[in-house]
């Protein structure tokens, strides 16, 4: 039988450094901790006061997109002055007559002139996925009919921004639909 040895005792002793070290080490990642905690609470209580520029109008919405908001300084200010309010009449009234089903018309500025006297909007029932031109004249807002001018790339025809004078910078290229017995192609003309 072989004998049993007693492992040696080995006694591991840190220094007091290596000791403090380690506690320092340990207090300052808490404190980190801590702080990020801190910033994500605050940014999450703040989060709330982030302002929209959609409104409910009878189970459907309306979105001014950018054109509800300005710039100040370093600020995105919501716009609330006579003309961003005459367009947004303009819309909730378009909603409102949309004949969605469940009344859950849907209108969202997606671009609009820097005169802000035209504008490419979204419409639908439930999304904002078809396409059609407003512009401003004389006696108010006006749609452009017909809103089937736009191909399934949501390109409008030269024909339509041409004969209504739209601005290129919200329809900076156009489309010439051609069918050939079944086949159909788009001739695309930067404005």
């Amino acid at each position: 039988m072989a004998s049993k040895k007693k492992p040696a005792n080995f006694k591991v002793t840190k220094s007091k450094n290596k000791t403090m070290t380690a506690v320092l080490i340990g207090l300052a990642t808490a404190l980190i901790v801590i702080v990020i905690g801190v910033i994500l609470l605050h940014a999450n209580q703040t989060s709330d006061k982030t302002f929209q520029t959609v409104e409910n109008v009878d189970g459907g919405s309306v979105n001014l997109g950018s054109l509800g908001f300005r710039i100040e300084g370093d600020k995105l200010v919501i716009r609330n002055d006579s003309v961003t309010q005459e367009i947004r009449d303009f819309l909730k009234a378009d909603v409102k007559k949309s004949g969605c089903k469940d009344n859950n018309g849907v209108t969202a500025v997606i671009a609009h002139s820097q005169d802000e006297k035209q504008l490419l909007l979204g419409y639908g029932c439930g999304n904002s996925a078809a396409r059609m031109f407003a512009v401003k004249q004389d006696n108010g807002w006006k749609a452009i009919s017909p809103t089937n001018q736009f191909n399934l790339f949501e390109i409008p025809s030269c024909k339509m921004v041409d004969e209504n004078n739209i601005s290129n910078e919200i329809a900076p290229v156009c489309q010439n639909e051609k069918k050939v017995g079944d086949n159909l192609s788009y001739d695309y003309k930067i404005r």
